[in-house]
């Protein structure tokens, strides 16, 4: 089968944005190492990176025609009983570690701890309930 012209062009697009944007967060981390907001956006921009190489991926399965596997297995959309019973338990964590960070920035913010904390029950929020989202309005 004979991929489409435009498919290998938009495929080494997309992997040369994302080695830059890669290469772009590297820099930002590498300068400035202790700054939270520089680390949390160059976390993110390392996770756009990626599904943009996912991106392209996808770009050059669909034009072969190959089966994503992902996608054949589950073709009804119902989320199963453990991704709701994850995207409650983190709703709670975030929950949790939102009055931790409260009750800290009551008592003078002295301690790190429960700000990454937010951040990783937000990171786990994020996944949990987008899957469980993307998975029902499919």
């Amino acid at each position: 089968m004979k991929i489409p012209a435009e498919v290998p062009k938009k495929f080494y697009t997309l992997r040369a944005l994302a080695a830059l944007i890669a290469l772009s967060a590297a820099a930002a981390f590498i300068l400035r190492p202790h700054d939270f907001g520089i680390r949390l956006l160059a976390f993110l921009a390392i996770l756009l990176g990626l599904s943009l190489v996912r991106r392209s991926n996808i770009l050059v399965w669909r034009a072969r025609g190959d089966v994503i596997a992902e996608y054949a297995s589950n073709k009804s959309g119902r989320v199963g009983p453990l991704a709701w019973t994850l995207a409650a338990t983190s709703l709670v964590a975030f929950g949790v570690s939102y009055y931790l960070l409260h009750l800290d920035a009551l008592h003078g913010g002295k301690q790190v701890w429960p700000v990454y904390a937010l951040f990783g029950a937000t990171l786990a929020v994020t996944v949990t309930v987008g899957y469980v989202v993307m998975r029902t309005f499919r």
